[in-house]
């Protein structure tokens, strides 16, 4: 457990005992499922920001658990979808749900997190909440097109790649803080801060993703180059392709557009992006949006969740998996 965890563990085992207990079934593949993806969650990180925001207005409530199951339940659908879509073999250093049940069981189980989140957010009224969980989906969806159409032409812009990054996301982080300040029944003007304060944690989460990439893949606990394999180009990449020679554009181009590549292939656009100092760049934009972090920070009264949030910036920043 990291430092930012441990100041609200008394939250977090409560969150995790709710959690829990949502998603129990009779089913006996789900069931399966379920204790699955159990074991092999991350830190669940978006659903603690929900919380998170709540304690930053002092009003923890019922509701703000609920909340934060429903951020949970969507993140879990998304990553489920997502494995499909990129035919992922494995999540997290374990096989891929859909690797394991096949693509069919694999989609239902997402569909049925999904339809969880919309039964307890019903089932309690909290509509403001469903709501906003709504529009995210929406961005998380037209972010995923926009990268797949981006990833095709290989014309990614920085202006194009921030967008994308808020939608896929950012947004999701946003929604996770909104929903805290919701349930929280923060004012208009902290609702707005709450909002710009998720929105910059999840780009920063992002970013540093963007950096692991460039990773040693033992260390980092993820594949080294996952993006190049994909044909995505992130913000390490994007910063040295404007210093690149047409060659060297040319080298990457072709690698970018193959189905597979080899170790060799991927090693080279490495170099190349360590040559151009792209990681350097990037990192330098993460601690650019971590000062921002902190200056909004700056303006609640101090109490645990703040330390936490403070906490919870450092590690997102200097995070290796």
């Amino acid at each position: 457990m990291n430092q930012f965890e441990k100041i609200i563990k008394e939250d977090i085992v409560l969150f995790n005992k709710q959690f829990n207990n949502v998603l129990s079934t009779k089913a006996s593949t789900l069931y399966s499922i379920t204790k699955y993806i159990s074991k092999s969650s991350g830190k669940k990180i978006r659903p603690i920001c929900t919380i998170l925001a709540s304690g930053l207005c002092n009003n923890i409530t019922e509701k703000t658990y609920r909340a934060a199951i429903l951020i949970e339940l969507l993140h879990t659908a998304t990553l489920v979808h997502d494995d499909i879509v990129d035919d992922a073999q494995l999540r997290r250093g374990l096989f891929s749900i859909n690797s394991t049940w096949k693509n069919k069981v694999a989609v239902l189980t997402g569909d049925y997190f999904l339809a969880k989140g919309l039964d307890l957010a019903v089932s309690n009224q909290d509509y403001d909440v469903l709501s906003l969980i709504s529009e995210t989906v929406q961005k998380i969806v037209e972010g995923e097109l926009i990268q797949i159409e981006k990833t095709k032409q290989l014309n990614l812009t920085k202006q194009d790649y921030y967008e994308i990054i808020t939608f896929k996301t950012a947004t999701l982080f946003q929604c996770a803080f909104e929903s805290g300040g919701i349930s929280a029944l923060a004012d208009k003007i902290t609702l707005e801060k709450l909002k710009k304060l998720g929105l910059i944690i999840g780009i920063i989460f992002q970013i540093r993703d963007d950096v692991l990439d460039y990773s040693d893949s033992i260390s980092s606990g993820k594949s080294q180059g996952n993006d190049i394999q994909e044909g995505k180009i992130n913000l390490p990449l994007l910063y040295s392709i404007s210093n690149m020679t047409i060659f060297e554009k040319n080298q990457v181009f072709r690698i970018l557009r193959k189905k597979r590549n080899s170790k060799k292939e991927i090693d080279l656009i490495i170099e190349i992006v360590k040559k151009y100092k792209g990681i350097k760049k990037a990192m330098n934009d993460m601690q650019n949006y971590h000062q921002q972090a902190l200056s909004i920070l700056q303006s609640f009264q101090s109490n645990r969740y703040k330390e936490s949030i403070m906490l919870l910036l450092n590690f997102l920043i200097e995070r290796n998996k």
